[in-house]
């Protein structure tokens, strides 16, 4: 029987990877209350990276390169979040922008009022990639920074 659901599970495992079903990057939210709930979660986020740059301020923990390190991720996270917000509104919220795909490599910006403006804010909104990944990779040089300093530590403790 062990073996027998080994083997189911090898078989759900290929089969998810061989045969995978169409996937979406992008999450849309169909009703208000899913984008509401959506908006908070960026707003707590941005202001527990605020309270991140005070904290690592604050003990001055900013003389470590690792912990500075972080604070740069925390900002990067904070401006991400406020762009993320940002296009949020416009297209899930007041429903000012809407995206038509043209081909696969190819959309067109719609705006509800045809604003040009509006349309390229949204389109500069929408690439918030351009803020997560800085943050994100700060974030690891922080961590990996500050795991270099601790092992660093601990050998000098071993060593006689």
């Amino acid at each position: 029987m062990q073996l027998f659901l080994k083997g189911m599970g090898v078989l759900a495992l290929a089969g998810s990877i061989f045969l995978p079903i169409d996937a979406y990057a992008t999450q849309l939210h169909a009703s208000s209350e899913g984008i509401i709930t959506h908006q908070v979660g960026h707003l707590f986020f941005l202001f527990s990276m605020v309270a991140l740059i005070f904290t690592i301020t604050g003990k001055e923990l900013d003389t470590q390169k690792g912990w500075r390190l972080i604070q740069y991720s925390a900002f990067f996270f904070i401006l991400w979040n406020l762009d993320a917000v940002a296009a949020h509104f416009f297209d899930n919220q007041i429903h000012a922008v809407k995206i038509e795909n043209i081909s696969l490599g190819r959309i067109r910006v719609v705006t509800e009022n045809g604003s040009p403006f509006l349309a390229w804010l949204y389109y500069v909104l929408k690439m918030d990639h351009l803020l997560c990944v800085p943050a994100m990779f700060f974030f690891y040089r922080g961590i990996s920074s500050l795991v270099k300093e601790q092992r660093q530590m601990m050998a000098k403790k071993e060593s006689p």
